[in-house]
Order: C-alpha cells, then sequence, then structure tokens
C-alpha cells in the first residue's frame, strides 16, 4: 500500500507533462536550453566582469597596448553574452509558452470529453454543484499552463544560476568558496519550509474559495427564490461567511512569504 502511493506522489508530477506530443517535447527541449542559458547569463557576466577589474588593477604592471587588448577583449566577450542571453530568453519563453499554451488545450478537451462521457448519477454523487466542474475546467488548466510556462523556466534558471556561480566562485576564489559553500543550507532549508507551507496555505484557499462560489452561484442561479423570500441579506451574510476563511489564510500566507523572503535577504 506505502508503494502504491509513493507511486501515486511520483506520478502526480509527471501527469503534468501527459498531454505532451513530438512537437511539444522539441519546444520543451529547446525551451530548457534556452533556460539554462538565461540562468548562466549572471555567472558568466560576473566572471567578465571580475576579469576586466583584475586587468584594471594590474594596468599598472603592464604595458599600455596589453592593458587596451585586454580590454577590448573582455567588452567584446560581453557583448556576445549579452547577445546569446538575448537569443537563450527569446527561447526560453516563446518556446514554454508555446508548448504550455498547446498542452493546456488539449487537457481542457480531454477533461471536457471524459465529464459528458459520466452518467446523470456521477453528476448526482460525485459532484456538489456546477461549479466544481467549471472550476476545475478554468482554473485548473490555468494554474497547470502558468506552471509550465513560467514556473519550470523559472526554476531551471535560477537552479541554473545558482550552480553556476557555485562554479564560477571556484574558479575566481575557490577557498573562499570552500568556506561559504555549507552556507547553503541556510539560504535552502527556510525555501523548502516556507514552499509547504504556502503550498498547503493555497490548498487550503482554493477551498474556502469553492464555497464561496458554489454561494454565489446557487443564488445566481436561484435568484427569483431569493429575491421571492427576501433572502438577499442571508445570501450576502453567506458569502462573506464563506470569505471569512480566505481572509485568515490570505493574511497568513502573507505572513509565511515574509518571513521567508526576510530569512533569504539575511
Amino acid at each position: 500500500m506505502n508503494k502504491h502511493k509513493k507511486d501515486t506522489s511520483n506520478g502526480s508530477f509527471r501527469s503534468l507533462f501527459m498531454h505532451v506530443d513530438s512537437a511539444d517535447m522539441f519546444l520543451m527541449a529547446v525551451g530548457l536550453i534556452g533556460a539554462i542559458g538565461d540562468g548562466m547569463g549572471l555567472p558568466v557576466t560576473l566572471l567578465f566582469t571580475t576579469t576586466t577589474m583584475n586587468s584594471i588593477g594590474g594596468s599598472s604592471s603592464v604595458s599600455a597596448d596589453v592593458y587596451i587588448d585586454k580590454i577590448n577583449k573582455n567588452a567584446v566577450y560581453l557583448c556576445y553574452l549579452a547577445i546569446v542571453k538575448c537569443v537563450a530568453c527569446f527561447l526560453e519563453g516563446y518556446c514554454w509558452s508555446r508548448t504550455s499554451e498547446r498542452q493546456a488545450s488539449r487537457l481542457r478537451l480531454t477533461y471536457l470529453k471524459a465529464v459528458l462521457r459520466q452518467d446523470v448519477a456521477y453528476f448526482d454523487l460525485n459532484v456538489t454543484s456546477t461549479a466544481d466542474i467549471i472550476t476545475s475546467v478554468s482554473s485548473d488548466s490555468l494554474i497547470i499552463q502558468e506552471f509550465i510556462s513560467e514556473k519550470v523556466p523559472m526554476f531551471v534558471a535560477n537552479a541554473t544560476s545558482f550552480v553556476g556561480a557555485y562554479i564560477v566562485s571556484f574558479i575566481l576564489l575557490w577557498r573562499l568558496a570552500i568556506v561559504g559553500l555549507p552556507f547553503i543550507l541556510i539560504l535552502v532549508i527556510p525555501g523548502l519550509i516556507s514552499g509547504r507551507i504556502l503550498l498547503r496555505l493555497s490548498r487550503k484557499i482554493r477551498e474556502e474559495y469553492n464555497k464561496a462560489d458554489a454561494v454565489a452561484e446557487q443564488a445566481i442561479t436561484s435568484v427569483r427564490t431569493v429575491y421571492s423570500f427576501v433572502g438577499e441579506n442571508k445570501t450576502i451574510k453567506d458569502y462573506s461567511d464563506a470569505l471569512e476563511g480566505t481572509l485568515k489564510l490570505g493574511l497568513k500566507q502573507g505572513l509565511a512569504k515574509g518571513l521567508a523572503i526576510s530569512s533569504n535577504d539575511k
């Protein structure tokens, strides 16, 4: 049973890319290369900038021609790097956005086909309201599309920058890099803890919003009944009570984000 749960949890991430075809694989591969190039832009820029600063600092010990030649080479390298990073950022943004749109549209179509194949008894027993179906089709697909188009390339770029920065630091001054290496835990551990807390709060906020959506949908679909029995105030109160939970959870979410950002800044 534990093995089955483990397989299910491991397959949840892969299931986000279950609607990938050959064109999407190509777009994701090119976008991955672009994200890696985007992430390596900052460490390589620091490497060339450091070389330029060292050339300026050691200008007194070399001739003017050698000094100017080194500065010109580093300037040309920085220009080439800017061009490469521009191309990489374009490939990253275009390819991931394009493949996310393709996969999200295919996901909506598959979901709609699965819903239409169900019997009427399924909606009576498993679906509390039509708001659940509407929310699943619209919000869930948009969340998956945002994850593929923004979160994945952002994670790859940031991870590449993180690793690339340490590689450059070892190239420039490996003794100081070894001293600062254990402090990675101070940056990683708060991020992991805050990430799990924010994920749990986001799920709870979504559940609370679903309750509020259900109240609003029932009031709108039966607006004549509400108006006939003078139930406007009760409906407003029920909707406000349903949103109270999201307000409290939103404050907790903001506090968790603030603590995570402040811990990383320190």
